[in-house]
């Protein structure tokens, strides 16, 4: 990655990081105001206000804070920016708590959904403008003495599966290698019309840049891989199918996470994610453009875990309600999104001083 300035990264971090957060807040805000729901606060960022300015329409106080690592809309009855519950927020006219139980599940899930929507939606741009590269997942060349030889991969096998994971490109392959060194996988290939299994163990390799550990299968792409510009129709239906493939990509490392497999070099915090979108935003307009798409994914795929707090953790609390025919108790559900603060503080915490400490190894 190459060195970037203080104020490259800054910009690179508030570039991607304010459209993504605004369209998961857009979502929420667009859903409160279809049920009625009074929106407060609309925020970019957390901490004391920068700029702000309140509409005459709705009366919302639209606003820039000092912190911008994320975001909340606020609605009447809420304590705070994790909407912790109370009696009185019930009550209140036109409160979130008040609103049928449908339209505070589809409040909750408009935020996600709007993230999977920009990102699809900045997958298409780029489709149409700059064109999507095509990059078979078939072997061009094998290189002898490596993992690929040894397992018997050959010139011309066309990779259809890996771990019963299905396989559309190079990248694709090329990607789940990178994260299994040293680990057995099963790949599926299409040779001479027939389909047949290998088990193949990328080799380990310390890659000094990323400081971790990757898989090294020993092939060659196929030339070309060029970029063909798309209508929109088509762009939209190829930016879908990536979104969604992206979305099994990013629960399969949380899998991963949660599973104690994924390596330190592959956990990013803010500063991480700051010189990721720096370099991005140094390459050009493209990968800049598709980090963003991908992050946003990720952003919505992530509000979705049932963690108190998280537009997840409201789920659960929505679930339990229609399962059982009666609301958590508010006691206990403030306990929990409290609980739920308290963590998530304490990881971005932690992550940004592992970021900083990654910086000086």
């Amino acid at each position: 990655m190459p060195d970037l300035g203080v104020t490259q990264l800054v910009i690179g971090f508030l570039l991607l990081l304010t459209p993504v957060v605004y369209f998961h807040e857009l979502g929420h805000y667009w859903m409160a105001r279809k049920a009625g729901v009074v929106v407060e606060v609309f925020s970019i960022g957390f901490g004391p206000e920068i700029y702000g300015w309140n509409s005459k329409k709705t009366g919302t106080r639209w606003r820039i804070a000092a912190i911008p690592l994320g975001g909340y809309v606020k609605m009447r009855g809420d304590e705070d920016p994790a909407s912790t519950p109370s009696e009185a927020a019930k009550q209140a006219p036109g409160s979130f708590l008040g609103a049928a139980l449908g339209w505070r599940i589809g409040i909750v899930l408009g935020g996600p959904v709007a993230n999977f929507i920009l990102g699809i939606l900045l997958f298409a741009l780029v489709y149409m403008t700059a064109g999507k590269q095509i990059l078979p997942a078939e072997i061009g060349e094998v290189m002898p003495q490596t993992a690929a030889a040894e397992a018997g991969l050959q010139t011309g096998d066309l990779v259809t599966e890996i771990d019963g994971f299905s396989i559309r490109d190079f990248n694709d392959m090329r990607g789940l290698v990178i994260e299994s060194p040293g680990k057995e996988l099963q790949f599926t290939v299409e040779r001479d019309g027939s389909e047949i299994d290998l088990l193949v163990t990328p080799m380990s390799r310390y890659n000094e840049a990323l400081k971790m550990n990757i898989g090294l299968l020993g092939v060659r792409s196929l030339p070309g891989g060029e970029r063909e510009r798309m209508l929109p129709g088509s762009a939209l239906m190829a930016a879908s199918s990536d979104a969604f493939h992206m979305s099994l990509l990013i629960l399969r490392g949380l899998a991963r996470l949660g599973s104690g497999q994924m390596q330190s070099g592959e956990i990013q915090g803010p500063v991480g994610i700051a010189k990721i979108s720096g370099s991005a935003l140094q390459q050009g307009f493209v990968p800049f453009i598709l980090l963003t798409a991908i992050i946003s994914i990720n952003l919505g795929l992530i509000n979705l875990l049932p963690v108190p707090a998280l537009d997840g953790g409201h789920l659960a609390f929505f679930i339990y309600e229609a399962i059982r025919g009666k609301p958590l108790p508010l006691a206990v559900q403030a306990v929990l999104m409290r609980g739920g603060i308290t963590i998530l503080m304490a990881l971005m915490l932690f992550l940004i001083v592992f970021d900083v400490n990654r910086l000086f190894q």
